[in-house]
């Protein structure tokens, strides 16, 4: 992504998206899906996770999956959640009532933090909007703030391999995101990203209660 595209992109989430986004979330998931998929990411993460560790949340949103961790995690858990767009952190500011949880605007390419500075990172429903060349460089930063042996979580798209299933997916998901976003070129390629920014591989598991639409890779410094 180019920093026009880059400026393009906050743009819209700033006047539009960011007022829209919370809703829309609840309307193509269902409140119970999107607690589904959130609650999925903090039991993957949580058995990671010990007292005073600092974590990051990249590309938060509107802060709901920051939130939701930061109340289920120890208390003494640092949390910050980053955003591109102004108006997404506006409206996580909002929700914030933690002194734990810090929200900040922030390029992914760019992050403000030195090296090894968090002990884990999440990325949640965001690489699949970036192509190659911007995927490879977010990697890399995360690579560099989080510490070694560091848990790096990725929330994200995920097409089933049973025939009626990736049916659904495509008619439910897939097919407009493949016209409007990197999808599937995400999903092929993120395994060998990864590696290439010299993280470890742990695991790939799609939320089958989710009917494996979505899935969550773990993997380490």
């Amino acid at each position: 992504m180019t920093d026009y595209q880059s400026k393009q992109y906050k743009k819209v989430y700033d006047i539009f998206i960011s007022k829209w986004y919370d809703i829309g979330l609840k309307i193509g998931l269902t409140p119970a899906g999107e607690n589904i998929l959130r609650t999925s990411v903090f039991k993957s993460l949580s058995p990671y996770i010990k007292k005073s560790d600092r974590i990051l949340d990249l590309c938060c949103g509107t802060g709901t999956l920051t939130i939701l961790l930061t109340r289920l995690l120890y208390k003494d858990c640092k949390i910050i959640g980053v955003d591109l767009s102004s108006g997404q952190i506006a409206k996580a500011q909002k929700k914030n009532r933690y002194p734990n949880l810090t929200f900040a605007i922030m390029d992914a390419n760019d992050l403000k933090f030195s090296k090894d500075y968090f002990d884990h990172a999440v990325i949640s429903a965001a690489l699949h909007e970036m192509d190659k060349t911007q995927r490879l460089n977010v990697l890399s930063e995360i690579h560099r703030v989080i510490k070694k042996e560091g848990i790096f979580l990725i929330f994200e798209h995920h097409e089933p391999s049973k025939i009626l299933l990736r049916i659904l997916y495509n008619f439910y998901l897939g097919f407009i995101e493949n016209i409007t976003s990197h999808s599937s070129e995400m999903q092929r390629s993120i395994l060998k990203e990864l590696k290439k920014t010299n993280f470890r591989i742990l695991k790939q598991t799609p939320i089958k209660n989710f009917l494996s639409f979505f899935q969550i890779i773990l993997s380490k410094k």
